[in-house]
């Protein structure tokens, strides 16, 4: 499913939220890939040590915080964005307003972000307690460059099982 840009800008807000739910329905059916501080899947322990570790990520996550927003500023600059949180659907953001919607988020004060790269068919979500930013359809160019500034933040990119 493709979201044309302009056309999306003269919708108006009830096409905007059926489109938006239609797209990221569509894209979180197909196979996920993720922006993590792991390099793939953590295996489940006896002694659940990885929560008692997440537990302290989460108490002490503004450094992984500042990478994310680096790396969605940053892909900002390559495409084009629609943000979707709980009370707001931007679809022509500026660099300040996205930065605004992700401080936002990070201080607890939006529970998620889903952001949809349209000319890619794209969607990056983040949500309030999670270590990660999960992505759907990225493939080809867009594929490379979340890559190369994951590697570039000291995070990783991969497949999610």
């Amino acid at each position: 499913m493709i979201i044309e840009s302009e056309k999306f800008k003269l919708c108006t807000p009830e096409e905007k939220s059926e489109i938006i739910e239609s797209f990221t329905n569509e894209m979180m059916q197909k196979k996920p890939q993720l922006i993590d501080i792991f390099p793939e899947k953590v295996p489940q322990k006896a002694d659940n040590r990885y929560f008692d570790a997440e537990k302290i990520f989460q108490q002490n996550r503004s450094e992984l915080d500042r990478k994310f927003t680096d790396i969605i500023l940053k892909i900002f600059c390559y495409y084009d964005m629609i943000l979707v949180g709980q009370d707001i659907v931007n679809d022509s953001p500026t660099a300040k307003e996205l930065i605004k919607l992700l401080d936002s988020f990070f201080n607890n004060d939006t529970a998620y972000i889903n952001i949809i790269l349209p000319e890619c068919d794209t969607l990056l979500t983040l949500n309030r307690d999670d270590l990660y930013i999960t992505v759907y359809n990225a493939c080809g160019k867009v594929e490379k460059i979340i890559s190369k500034l994951s590697d570039a933040e000291g995070l990783f990119f991969y497949e999610a099982v």
